[in-house]
């Protein structure tokens, strides 16, 4: 299998981090970090006076010193009644997080206390010399005092509540913030660029029916960004990689998403065939009947929401995504002939 091109996550928050390879993980990239590299790199001055300027600076900077696709941030704590300070001066507001917070308070003491997160990501190609850049903005609103609780690693964690979720940032798991915090909204942009940009345009995705009991496994899906998608029902499998076969494919990505080891029974004569023009790629959905040989069964939850076992007869009742749906009225009485000649 080809290697995979390497996507440098230019950042040094480890929790940062986390949160992106959590969204971008899928993708056909392999994914690195700053301590991955080699020798380490002087961070660049951020000299800009918007969040857009100096995520470009970086993204720009890292690019050229690794000649690695490189993707990086800025942004920050801007409140409402203070014109978006502390913006871009946010990270260097103090040197401790305790003393961040305490000018914060300082200056909201008798003052409206809404405010935002904002963020802008920079994806900068050091081969072609392109780069693309894309915001995001959550709301909510300064409380009198910290809450002790989640992560509160960075200062504003602590005081910045979200009234859609009722808690501060800092208590959201990864999940949470992905859905809803400006850095997920810009992700999503992102991801979709970077699939556009560098993913293949035809794309052959194996699905596996996998079979336990006579019932076929469907999954939740975790997708909010994308409503259409998002707590749908469906088949596990994904998009193939370059070099790939389609049973290693089939296999590694029932692996990732459900927990658990199949093995191929029979691959079915029928192909989905369908077009999306949203994201500039034809996918050709080709179905395999599975059964379990092992693992856990612990599912991903970056993907995942939920697990069911369903009857053939009953899988359509469920609120399928419509491709799956289409295939699986399609392939309905094959499978149950597989069904019955394998004895699954």
């Amino acid at each position: 299998m080809r290697e995979k091109q390497k996507l440098l996550i230019a950042t040094t928050n480890e929790g940062k981090y986390r949160e992106i390879t959590h969204f971008l993980g899928d993708l056909p990239f392999q994914l690195v970090n700053l301590s991955d590299l080699v020798h380490s790199i002087h961070p660049p001055e951020e000299t800009e006076d918007t969040f857009e300027g100096n995520a470009l600076i970086k993204a720009r900077y890292y690019g050229e010193k690794t000649d690695f696709l490189t993707l990086a941030d800025d942004g920050g704590l801007c409140l409402d009644a203070l014109g978006g300070w502390p913006g871009v001066e946010s990270a260097r507001l103090g040197r401790t997080k305790e003393d961040r917070i305490a000018k914060i308070m300082a200056a909201l003491k008798t003052k409206d206390r809404t405010a935002a997160f904002r963020v802008v990501l920079t994806c900068f190609d050091p081969n072609q010399k392109i780069h693309f850049s894309a915001a995001g903005e959550l709301r909510g609103r300064i409380l009198e005092q910290p809450v002790a609780k989640g992560d509160t690693m960075w200062g504003y964690n602590s005081i910045f509540y979200v009234e859609e979720l009722g808690k501060t940032y800092g208590e959201m798991t990864i999940q949470e913030k992905n859905s809803v915090s400006h850095r997920g909204q810009a992700l999503f942009k992102i991801k979709r660029y970077l699939q556009n940009q560098y993913g293949p345009k035809h794309v052959p995705v194996p699905v596996g029916l996998i079979v336990k009991d006579g019932k076929i496994l469907i999954s939740l899906r975790n997708d909010p960004h994308r409503p259409e998608f998002h707590k749908k029902w469906e088949f596990p499998g994904g998009v193939m990689e370059f070099g790939e076969e389609v049973q290693e494919n089939l296999k590694r990505e029932i692996k990732e998403e459900t927990g658990y080891e199949i093995e191929v029974v029979k691959q079915l004569q029928y192909i989905k065939v369908k077009w999306r023009p949203e994201w500039n790629y034809q996918v050709y959905l080709i179905p395999f009947v599975c059964r379990i040989t092992g693992g856990d069964g612990n599912w991903s939850d970056a993907e995942i929401l939920d697990i069911k076992y369903a009857d053939p007869e009953t899988v359509l009742a469920f609120d399928l995504i419509g491709d799956n749906k289409q295939m699986f009225q399609t392939l309905l009485p094959e499978l149950k002939q597989v069904l019955a000649e394998y004895h699954l």
